[in-house]
């Protein structure tokens, strides 16, 4: 197992014919059967990291390198870049597995493109916003709790639709709280307070439904259970621990909760039954189909369509002018 410098090789700056050497992760790893069986296998490898991911193929000591490493670890490759009807690739030469502790989420998954610190600035701001009381002295106790605020402030989103990346939740809670405070038709008729509440811990069982180290990938408890309902049980814990919260605010919030995803085929075990409710779910809904619209579209030149993308299930078009998107390396 190696240890040592955690160096990431820029994936889109590659140049056909020149050798690589460094840490990726290894997303698929295939052993196939060459076309003649006697020369035995090769292995199809989807290598990643920050920067994208890239196809690998080793041709010679296959079944050999196999036992050196799992799909999921990260991995210290030597190879040569390659072009293959027009698509880059490496000719892996070596391939050690790496020493996981000497590796962060940072060297594998993309950031937020908006800047953290800016994130958790408007994060307090709202939080020290909340009118003097017992919600405000809650959510300032869930918040000060170093090991929470971490996982949160870390966390992905989703595993690949939208803000599937680091500080994702905090940067999707950020613009549901936006669009909730500046784009609401019910004004100043809604409780904006609770609103504020459930804008910040509607998804917050996402920290317990992903895992994310290599790669984003479902926790046991999050295929059994879901975000939904791990996020209530938190919540209602807390809440249940806070002095003075009134009784009719927490089963409010805890409404809000479980009914954000709208119906009962979107995954919500109740349905909105406020209009805070009904309000959330959209600005939720809206937060996600526009960042999944705009990670579709984000590698599709101005004024063109989009590749057919299988969960919106339709193309996009990207308008003339559109700036420039995506996410920091």
């Amino acid at each position: 197992m190696r240890d040592g410098p955690a160096e990431v090789v820029a994936i889109p700056d590659l140049r056909e014919g020149t050798r690589v050497e460094g840490l990726f992760a290894v997303v698929v790893k295939d052993l196939r059967p060459f076309r003649d069986p006697g020369k035995g296998a090769y292995m199809h490898l989807q290598l990643q990291n920050r920067t994208g991911s890239i196809v690998g193929r080793i041709w010679e000591r296959a079944e050999e390198l196999s036992t050196r490493f799992r799909e999921g670890d990260a991995v210290w490759v030597v190879a040569e870049v390659n072009s293959y009807r027009g698509t880059q690739q490496l000719i892996v030469d070596d391939i050690d597995p790496v020493d996981p502790d000497t590796v962060e989420p940072e060297h594998f998954l993309a950031a937020s493109a908006r800047s953290l610190e800016e994130m958790e600035a408007e994060l307090w701001c709202a939080i020290e916003g909340l009118p003097a009381g017992p919600v405000a002295r809650f959510m300032l106790d869930v918040f000060a709790d170093p090991e929470f605020y971490q996982r949160f402030t870390r966390a992905p989103a989703a595993k690949r639709i939208h803000h599937a990346h680091l500080s994702g939740l905090l940067e999707h809670s950020l613009e549901v709280l936006a669009i909730l405070c500046r784009g609401n038709p019910g004004g100043d008729r809604l409780d904006q307070e609770i609103l504020t509440c459930a804008a910040l811990l509607h998804d917050v069982g996402k920290i317990e439904e992903y895992d994310f180290r290599t790669g984003i990938e479902y926790s046991a408890r999050g295929r059994l259970i879901g975000h939904v309902v791990l996020g209530y049980d938190m919540v209602r814990g807390w809440l249940r621990e806070a002095p003075g919260v009134p009784e009719p605010t927490a089963q409010h919030l805890l409404h809000l909760l479980l009914s954000h995803h709208g119906q009962h085929e979107y995954g919500a075990p109740i349905l909105p039954q406020t209009a805070e409710a009904v309000a959330l779910h959209h600005a939720d809904m809206l937060s996600g189909k526009i960042a999944q619209i705009l990670v579709v579209g984000e590698d599709t030149p101005a004024g063109e369509w989009s590749d057919y993308d299988r969960f919106l299930g339709r193309q996009v078009w990207r308008p003339p002018g559109a700036q420039e998107r995506g996410t920091q390396a």
